[in-house]
């Protein structure tokens, strides 16, 4: 069928085009309330290292270099099955993310928690900020390592409010739409065959 046909197809059926695009706008509007958005809270947090390892006077921050593998341990430690479940425990429905900052080349942890609930969200983070010392705590304390040599975590950033993500609305609006729209021009070419199918017969009988 070629755009011409169509077009007259549309415009003599446009009562049905109508009807189908109604139609479609309601079951975006519902498509729309039905899909919860999506909060999210972020946090990020930096290791530092211990006094022993700094000369005296020096600045700690131009001695992070040596802390990449640390980080590394400290966010496989927090990703643990038995930590995570902790973190999550009574929010099943939200996620958190634990890594070491792929933007940055020193021990830069990003954490951030998402999830349909903004109370949960922001539970879920401070839960994770809580276990990220506490982790790291027991790392050093099953290493035996000096007080003194121990390295410890600064929680550098956190958003003050989560972020509302429509993204999964917008999805499914755009699915139901583009849905709604090839199933119209579907019904409508359909119908239209038919009734103009059966006009050729009535106008043969009448020859006939």
């Amino acid at each position: 069928m070629t755009l011409s046909n169509l077009l007259k197809n549309l415009g003599r059926r446009w009562y049905l085009v109508l009807a189908g695009l109604l139609v479609t706008t309601g079951l975006c509007f519902l498509s729309y309330a039905a899909v919860p958005p999506t909060y999210e809270r972020a946090a990020s947090v930096l290791l530092l290292p211990g006094e022993q390892t700094i000369p005296a006077g020096g600045n700690p921050y131009l001695y992070l270099g040596s802390l990449g593998q640390a980080s590394d341990i400290l966010v496989a430690a927090v990703n643990a099955s038995s930590v995570r479940n902790d973190i999550l425990l009574g929010h099943p429905a939200t996620d958190i993310s634990m890594v070491r900052d792929p933007a940055s080349s020193g021990p830069l942890l990003s954490i951030s928690a998402s999830g349909q609930d903004n109370a949960a969200v922001t539970a879920v983070l401070e839960r994770a900020l809580t276990a990220i010392p506490k982790a790291l705590s027991e790392l050093q304390t099953q290493a035996s390592v000096h007080a003194t040599a121990r390295i410890t975590s600064l929680q550098l950033t956190t958003d003050p409010t989560s972020v509302l993500i429509r993204k999964n609305q917008f999805q499914a609006v755009g699915v139901v739409a583009a849905a709604g729209t090839v199933l119209t021009l579907l019904i409508v070419g359909f119908v239209d065959g038919l009734l103009l199918s059966r006009q050729r017969g009535r106008r043969s009988g009448a020859r006939g």
